[in-house]
């Protein structure tokens, strides 16, 4: 069972208005209904909580909600990834570790340790990506892994890094990895940004 945490307990939408306390637009009513309707049921089978104890969005569904034409297009961008990414469940989640921890990202990190381990990443795993040492990870786990973190942090990545990675996931995994990446470098960012908290 998913804990919220309260709603008065912190400021959850740090340097941004709460859409709870607005006068929302149709547009905004509409992004706001789309993620209480998909992202805030896959946060529950997840693990995490998408919202407050009276039902307020947490981490970036707060400023999605605000911008809904921005939010729309990176949704629909998101779910075409979760349907026809060809990257195994366990290697898109330390994908997506493995930035939030580069930029200490809180939310990002807290959301999605509950989806790693939802999708099976042992929590020895969970902490070699955490530490950046790689430790506890599998094969391609571990190569999609140096692969991200040499992108994030160097934004380039080596020759022999690139050459395992294409031979473990292919031209269209290598591809399908770095969207990815640019996902959750675009989320890190907003929620940074904003100094959104995690429970």
């Amino acid at each position: 069972m998913t804990e919220h945490p309260a709603a008065d307990a912190k400021n959850w939408g740090g340097r941004l208005a709460r859409n709870e306390t607005l006068d929302l637009d149709e547009d905004q009513r509409a992004v706001a209904e789309q993620i209480r309707g998909r992202s805030v049921g896959w946060a529950e089978r997840s693990g995490f909580a998408a919202t407050d104890d009276q039902g307020g969005l947490l981490g970036p569904f707060n400023a999605f909600v605000l911008r809904p034409g921005q939010a729309q297009g990176f949704n629909q961008w998101v779910q075409h990834d979760q349907k026809h990414s060809s990257l195994p469940k366990a290697v898109r989640e330390v994908v997506i570790l493995t930035v939030g921890t580069a930029w200490d990202a809180d939310y990002e990190i807290y959301a999605h340790v509950a989806v790693g381990r939802a999708v099976g990443l042992s929590d020895a795993a969970i902490d070699g990506v955490r530490s950046g040492s790689g430790e506890g990870l599998a094969g391609d786990e571990r190569t999609a892994h140096r692969f991200t973190d040499q992108l994030v942090r160097a934004h380039r990545v080596d020759d022999e890094t690139y050459a395992a990675a294409e031979q473990a996931f292919g031209r269209d995994g290598v591809l399908d990895m770095v969207h990815l990446i640019g996902m959750y470098l675009a989320t890190s960012a907003l929620l940074n940004a904003f100094e959104v908290p995690a429970p």
